[in-house]
């Protein structure tokens, strides 16, 4: 029996919720990573990060997730066979203190292409309906139509550049890998932080389409340490992960770090036997997503494919 009572006050009411506001989410099959998501994988060297990665990127293109995908990395050569297949060689930077700089207006540039396509489709519409109506077209209509194409014989509606990759008119939809950047000067950038705190939010729509307000862009970060002597990846960057994937680690100092700072989002008995049941096999990994999930069933994934649940969290599932 406890020893409190309830009683409902009359403030705070269904009448001040606020208006439900866009996702900004990226669309992603039931079982796939949210997108546009920040995702570290951390494991030594060999340990098959990169192959990992390239997995996530395979499946997310299987399923059209990206219109581009950016790399920056010292070693891009070396990983070609990884990421080759997906991100064209123009997409591929050194990691400097511009690097981030330079990807973000590539993404930026794309939402302007975008919205210069809704203007564009916007009035080849006006131009259908009028047609249609059978109206006369003043002499002003017939030079900004010949001016826009719309007149010649060959012209077709407008389609967006990425459309036919993905099949539907969606703002553009982007990942940067950052492969190999601890060291670097790309890492003492101001932008690094920015970009992993306003990840979701690149690239801002002049106005709300598909859920989404703004072009955004996913993160994929490969290192050797989650935190080492000499700060390795700041703070701030881990606070703002929405997915972990760890490798073998046999340093249990650098396993109770982990431990101690995931504590307050993540069962710390859970943790451990996840973490020890996914990577005690060659190249195994443990995936821990955080966050608003789409069942709490979706926390640990061993190998990416195979759903790690608990008994309490199988009674919460709302997934089937």
């Amino acid at each position: 029996m406890s020893d409190f009572s309830i009683k409902k006050i009359n403030v705070y009411g269904k009448d001040t919720d606020p208006a439900n506001g866009v996702s900004n989410a990226y669309e992603t099959s039931t079982f796939a990573f949210r997108q546009p998501n920040i995702h570290m994988l951390v494991g030594q060297r060999n340990a098959g990060k990169s192959r990992a990665c390239s997995k996530l990127i395979n499946q997310a293109q299987k399923e059209k997730t990206f219109d581009q995908i950016y790399l920056i990395s010292p070693s891009a050569k070396s990983n070609e066979v990884y990421f080759g297949k997906h991100i064209p060689e123009e997409n591929i930077f050194k990691p400097t203190k511009d690097s981030i700089q330079k990807v973000i207006e590539r993404v930026e540039q794309d939402k302007e292409d975008f919205e210069k396509h809704l203007q564009d489709l916007k009035q080849y519409n006006e131009f259908v309906k009028l047609l249609k109506s059978g109206g006369d077209m003043t002499d002003d209509q017939v030079m900004k139509y010949i001016d826009l194409g719309f007149l010649s014989e060959s012209f077709e509606k407008p389609i967006f550049k990425y459309q036919k990759f993905s099949g539907k008119l969606r703002p553009p939809t982007s990942a940067v890998v950052l492969d190999d950047v601890l060291g670097s000067s790309l890492l003492k950038s101001n932008m690094l932080e920015s970009l992993f705190c306003t990840n979701r939010h690149i690239a801002p729509l002049n106005e709300t389409h598909s859920n989404r307000s703004a072009c955004g862009l996913a993160i994929y970060i490969l290192v050797q340490s989650y935190r080492n002597s000499g700060g390795g990846i700041p703070r701030l960057i881990r606070e703002n992960l929405t997915e972990l994937t760890l490798f073998k680690n046999r340093q249990k100092k650098q396993v109770d770090v982990i431990k101690d700072e995931l504590a307050s989002v993540v069962d710390e008995d859970k943790f451990e036997k996840a973490l020890e049941f996914a990577t005690n096999k060659p190249y195994g990994h443990l995936t821990i997503s955080f966050g608003r999930l789409k069942c709490p069933t979706f926390t640990f994934r061993d190998a990416f494919n195979q759903l790690i649940v608990f008994e309490d969290d199988a009674e919460k599932c709302n997934c089937h």
